[in-house]
């Protein structure tokens, strides 16, 4: 089961990202159904998950869209973060095996993932391996896709906190 994610320039799917704090989890709410339906095409989505995090794909383009999922706020680390440099664009996967498939989620990496909260700054990090240097791609508004070369590292979340 390998991924090979790329990336391409694009300007990211505009929209919320949300962390509900009633519900433990994040959503994303795009600006405009007709986008989100063009970016998707005519096959479906489907979700890569990380634990309980999904990254919500375009099935006919392998496109990543935006993250959602339950991911409750008393596991997060504590820790400074600062958003590292980041490029708007594309980023699609593509898996050797199962293809992707509307509604049937796959895992992106069976590792660990450490969930890192900075208070000041409000932004997420979930990332399996933090040694390892990343390319950081914003693909929605408030998700960023970090990649080491074709490999996927990490999530860059900054999401508005609601009740």
């Amino acid at each position: 089961m390998a991924h090979e994610f790329t990336v391409e320039a694009a300007n990211p799917l505009e929209g919320t990202l949300r962390y509900s704090e009633s519900d433990r989890g994040f959503s994303f709410q795009p600006r405009s159904l007709d986008d989100l339906a063009r970016l998707e095409g005519g096959g479906g989505r489907t979700s890569l998950v990380a634990d309980t995090l999904q990254l919500e794909v375009a099935v006919d383009s392998g496109r990543a869209l935006y993250v959602w999922g339950y991911l409750p706020k008393e596991s997060w680390q504590r820790e400074e973060l600062e958003l590292p440099v980041s490029e708007s664009g594309a980023v699609t996967v593509e898996l050797d095996d199962p293809p992707l498939e509307e509604h049937i989620s796959v895992s992106i990496d069976r590792s660990d993932w450490d969930v890192l909260f900075d208070e000041t700054s409000g932004l997420v990090r979930v990332v399996r391996d933090r040694r390892v240097p990343e390319k950081l791609v914003e693909i929605a508004d408030g998700v960023h896709i970090g990649l080491n070369g074709t490999e996927f590292i990490s999530f860059w979340l900054s999401p508005e906190f609601v009740e």
